[in-house]
């Protein structure tokens, strides 16, 4: 099996059959497919697995550590260039590609197609166990809002889910510790919740809090003193 950092030049005529617009699509749909499987709790990486197969034709197999004999694990594939399938420093398995079936010394897909197909897959293994992670702890909460939030009860919400501590926030808002120790306690009851380590997780459920927010009265906020 040959490293992919071996093969530094691949001829475009192995795979005449296939243009831009095909492999392209192929990742479309598999990032479609992907969607799709954001509400299933079990099989998943089986799934991907199996659609990577289908989608590719054969020509390429996602190898997971979890998968069983049944996810076509002990089927023979002949392997012409592997790549790690990795979202930043978490390793999920191997994509496997086969040789090409008229050029047996070329893989079946452009090097840089079987790179692409590897990160898609990394990340969307990512973001689906990511993903159902969060679904299963938002189902541990049961929680319930049981009323809208002030603005400054607002503030303090996101600055809670950005990981901030209460003496930060106070410095943060220029409030004491104890005002915002009290807004705690009020958010806490709005969002049906008792701890504080759960209130980022129910205000994500309750749509009053993303990552990728930035209103404009937190980011005006001056970073100093921030926990």
């Amino acid at each position: 099996m040959r490293s992919p950092y071996q093969m530094q030049k691949f001829n475009e005529d192995d795979t005449s059959g296939t243009n831009i617009e095909d492999y392209t699509q192929l990742i479309v749909d598999l990032l479609s497919f992907g969607q799709t499987l954001c509400k299933k709790k079990h099989g998943i990486g089986k799934r991907l697995s199996k659609e990577v197969m289908r989608a590719t034709q054969g020509k390429a197999r996602l190898l997971l550590p979890c998968q069983d004999s049944s996810a076509g694990r002990d089927i023979p594939f002949p392997v012409s260039v592997s790549f790690p399938v990795r979202f930043r420093n978490r390793i999920f398995g191997t994509l496997e590609i086969a040789p090409d079936s008229t050029h047996p010394a070329s893989p079946a897909l452009p090097l840089p197609v079987a790179q692409l197909l590897a990160n898609t897959c990394g990340s969307l293994l990512y973001t689906l166990e990511l993903s159902a992670f969060i679904e299963g702890q938002c189902q541990r909460l049961d929680s319930q809002v049981n009323g809208h939030l002030t603005r400054r009860e607002q503030e303090v919400l996101a600055l809670i889910c950005r990981g901030n501590d209460q003496r930060a926030i106070a410095t943060m808002l220029s409030i004491t510790p104890t005002t915002v120790d009290t807004y705690r306690k009020h958010i806490c009851w709005k969002l049906g919740v008792h701890s504080e380590r759960d209130i980022p997780l129910a205000a994500y459920q309750a749509g009053l809090f993303s990552v990728l927010d930035e209103s404009p009265s937190i980011s005006s906020i001056s970073p100093a003193g921030r926990g």
